[in-house]
């Protein structure tokens, strides 16, 4: 289970990561590929718009109308890169894959250097079984992505490829590299824990799984996990409290439940935001053709809404537009001993360096 949940933080984030490169032209208010709509928001028009919305509909899980709306991006302008790349996205979590490897072979004809469709086109590979293909486009991407994280990300993949091939040490490798990149991303940790677990590196595996833990409090799996390891080494009441704390991990603030006043800190809740819209590319950045990632620290109140936020990395030209993205977005609220409290954490954009 908590693979398969990784498998779609890592889907929704691989969309968000891709390049949208350049505005297209309206062609017209009638669409024949798109039927849906979002409750609020205004009708697509251009061809990057219907990308955007693609992205919102997969981010709500609504894949057949994110399926809809890349493909009225692509009818829109059939050279928008991104456009073939959020069709395939989509197909490959539908488990289209042929016709997903195709989308992605499309995208990257027209932007050869797109390291992050060389990661997509490897995810679809890896499902394949087409291992040695997918290490291809994985060496590709690790190459060519721009950003720390979108690197760590492939990183990771291509970790989890060779673990799944017995090549230990080569995946150990590669999630070392991953969590040097991005070290506020708990999946990182727990996936090396893993592998430390196949080796029978016992402190090693627990290690990480703390780690992990303690970067994303939330997710009960990694208590599951660690106490599958304690388990191992003989450790039954260090594994019987894991466990014990599974539906109520470290939230907690106090032994009685008495103090649910205090803000907790919830490390990287980029994921957990149930509503979260990419932030737009300032005309002025275009123009100078910066990327990289911003990281916005917020304060999320009881209800689950930002009530705080500000950036505290990432380059200057795009912190304005990730701030108002991060105040938009929400959240469910985190609970203790049964009632909601604030909760401060960080949101992370990724920009692409456009055409």
């Amino acid at each position: 289970m908590r693979s398969q949940c990784a498998r779609f933080a890592l889907f929704a984030l691989s969309l968000s990561l891709l390049a949208i490169a350049g505005c297209s032209s309206p062609l017209g208010r009638i669409t024949t590929q798109y039927k849906c709509q979002l409750p609020g928001k205004p009708d697509p028009k251009t061809a990057y718009e219907f990308v955007e919305r693609g992205m919102e509909h997969v981010r709500a899980e609504q894949f057949d109308c994110a399926l809809g709306a890349c493909s009225e991006a692509i009818r829109l302008d059939s050279r928008l890169a991104t456009a073939y790349a959020c069709r395939g996205g989509v197909l490959e979590n539908t488990g289209d894959f042929l016709k997903a490897v195709k989308d992605f072979d499309r995208a990257l004809n027209l932007q050869p250097d797109n390291g992050d469709f060389f990661y997509s086109r490897a995810q679809v590979q890896d499902r394949l079984g087409n291992t040695e293909l997918a290490l291809e486009d994985l060496a590709k991407a690790v190459e060519l992505i721009k950003s720390e994280f979108g690197r760590s990300v492939a990183f990771a993949l291509r970790g989890r490829i060779y673990q799944k091939s017995a090549k230990l040490d080569e995946s150990i490798k590669d999630y070392t590299e991953a969590i040097r990149l991005a070290p506020s991303f708990a999946y990182h940790s727990a996936n090396r824990a893993e592998v430390y677990f196949d080796k029978k590196e016992f402190e090693k595996a627990i290690a990480d799984y703390s780690e992990a833990i303690r970067l994303d409090p939330t997710n009960k799996y990694f208590r599951q996990d660690r106490a599958r390891v304690y388990k191992a080494i003989g450790r039954q009441d260090l594994a019987l409290l894991d466990e014990k704390n599974l539906e109520e991990p470290a939230h907690r603030v106090s032994p009685d439940c008495k103090d649910t006043t205090t803000m907790i800190d919830v490390g990287d809740v980029t994921n957990l935001a149930t509503q979260l819209s990419q932030p737009s590319y300032p005309p002025l950045g275009n123009g100078v053709r910066v990327s990289g990632t911003v990281v916005i620290e917020v304060i999320i109140d009881q209800k689950g809404l930002v009530i705080s936020a500000h950036a505290i990395s990432g380059h200057p030209l795009l912190r304005a537009s990730s701030v108002i993205a991060a105040r938009r977005a929400t959240f469910k609220p985190w609970v203790i001993c049964g009632k909601p409290v604030k909760a401060k954490g960080t949101i992370h954009f990724v920009f692409t360096r456009p055409d």
